[in-house]
């Protein structure tokens, strides 16, 4: 462990390491980062020093899941695939919504990281993995409106819905930002691959809270969720059953303060029954084409407690959304119903 602290030599590594030996959403290493900085909580845990029991325990943790080979390994993976690291610190670093003390401690990022903090609104476009037709051809419409409006697109990045709209954003001339629950040496699903590649090479940006060289997990699924939901202005599900891990991150973004908006399907369609919940419970607003969307992240809404902890930064506030690229009006893209 000594070795590992000799390596903590300024913020950013220190918070590295920290990534490596905690859990994935680890909220307590966030609170203690937040409150004292990442240098003096990888100190004290080398030394047990400053600590209650109970913190104590949880630092004899994180120390046992340190190495000083992994970190070589993700620092060198970093650095010869040409990914980015985020910290707060950073002009880089996004307005996420919530409490900074759920925030990651580093994102990794590979493409264009400028995406993250320009001043255009961004939307996530999520939804059901094994989509129909009708699905597919309402993401890949709703996404091109969005992407001409000026809007940067975010997707979790996986099959079904997510591939729709980076499809639909590409066909817009827009901007992606895709969020992995992995290393982004390690992209998923494998299958998208290609999608990825085209992320990367048109603009847009693949994040990450976890450091090369991790394997997505259920935790880091959830982490990622989160974090789809605090990178977005609005969340809109495209198509859902009840089932869909897209319910997720809506659920994700209600407990963030950010609007999350449904479109409406077929009320005999499995894969339209998760949307069609969230209008029926008035928890999502009706979205049937891009002006929908963009009166959704206009629309003032009131302040949340994490809102009100310092959870996006003065660079955006939540209720003021960036503006888009100027343009010519563009005609709604009206969804077939």
């Amino acid at each position: 462990m000594d070795e590992i602290v000799e390596r903590a030599v300024d913020e950013r590594t220190a918070r590295i390491i920290l990534t490596l030996g905690c859990e994935p959403g680890d909220e307590l290493a966030a609170r203690l980062v937040a409150e004292q900085g990442a240098l003096s909580t990888v100190h004290q845990i080398a030394g047990s020093g400053g600590f209650n029991e109970r913190i104590a325990q949880w630092g004899e943790g994180v120390a046992q899941r340190l190495d000083l080979a992994g970190v070589n390994d993700v620092q060198s993976q970093t650095r010869d695939l040409g990914l980015g690291t985020l910290i707060p610190s950073d002009p880089g670093w996004p307005a996420l919504a919530g409490d900074v003390t759920a925030h990651p401690l580093v994102l990794w990022t590979l493409g264009n990281p400028s995406v993250l903090v320009d001043r255009q609104p961004r939307v996530a476009v999520v939804g059901h993995r094994v989509p129909t037709d009708y699905g597919q051809r309402v993401t890949r419409d709703l996404a091109a409106d969005l992407a001409m409006r000026g809007i940067t697109v975010v997707t979790a990045g996986g099959q079904g819905i997510d591939t729709a709209a980076a499809m639909g954003t590409a066909a817009g001339e827009g901007r992606c930002v895709a969020v992995l629950p992995g290393g982004l040496d390690r992209p998923y699903p494998s299958s998208n691959a290609g999608l990825f590649h085209w992320i990367t090479t048109d603009g847009g940006v693949l994040v990450s809270a976890a450091p090369p060289g991790q394997q997505a997990s259920l935790d880091r699924l959830q982490l990622r969720n989160r974090l789809v939901a605090a990178l977005s202005d609005a969340v809109v599900v495209t198509e859902s059953g009840h089932r869909s891990p897209a319910l997720k991150i809506a659920a994700a973004a209600l407990r963030l303060g950010v609007p999350v908006g449904a479109v409406p399907g077929e009320i005999t369609s499995p894969g339209s029954g998760g949307t069609n919940e969230l209008l029926r419970q008035h928890t999502a607003r009706m979205i049937t084409h891009g002006t929908d969307v963009m009166n959704l992240i206009t629309a003032p809404r009131p302040a949340t407690p994490a809102a009100v902890a310092g959870g996006r930064s003065s660079r955006h506030d939540p209720s003021t959304p960036r503006s888009p690229k100027p343009g010519p009006p563009i005609p709604p893209a009206m969804i077939p119903l």
